[in-house]
């Protein structure tokens, strides 16, 4: 577990990276967007993203706009007030820079066809915006994974973007 942390520290440093090569998937409402490595495969259900990566495929990031909670001439940071509520209400670090609030937590590990794989969870709210981002990874950490740690994750959460009223 002290592995996840490390990672999420690392990534909620608050320091901009740009991924070299990336694809930005635009979700379906039109309202987000986020920028992926270019390797990725990814498959775009309304407002649902969720890329495979990996030598067998078998690595699963999800990212869901769960909500744009604001209305023409309201508040204009409700998405950050609310991650920063549910993170105050589990006991976790909340990274937040006014304009962006995250944190993340080690999801459970499972078993499928012969192999463990351990799941990471994120909450991103951006001014009237909540995202939720899962990664699952089989166990032990590949090579694709520990790259995929680095900059293209913080890429991910640094720039995902959304526009709300």
């Amino acid at each position: 577990m002290n592995s996840h942390r490390y990672f999420a520290a690392f990534l909620l440093s608050g320091v901009a990276m740009v991924a070299s090569a990336s694809q930005v998937i635009r979700f379906s409402s039109g309202r987000a967007s986020v920028p992926l490595p270019e390797s990725f495969r990814v498959v775009v259900t309304g407002d649902n993203v969720v890329a495979t990566f990996g030598a067998n495929a078998d690595h699963t990031l999800e990212l869901s706009l769960l909500a744009a909670l604001s209305k023409q001439g309201g508040a204009a940071a409700l998405g950050v007030d609310f991650v920063k509520t549910q993170g105050a209400k589990k006991g976790l670090k909340v990274m937040t820079d006014g304009e962006r609030a995250t944190f993340s937590e080690a999801g459970a590990q499972e078993k499928r066809g012969g192999k463990t794989y351990q799941s990471m969870h994120w909450q991103i709210g951006l001014r009237n915006c909540v995202f939720t981002m899962t990664l699952t990874a089989p166990l032990p950490m590949s090579q694709e994974l520990d790259a995929f740690l680095g900059e293209p994750l913080n890429t991910i959460v640094n720039k995902v973007a959304c526009t709300a009223p």
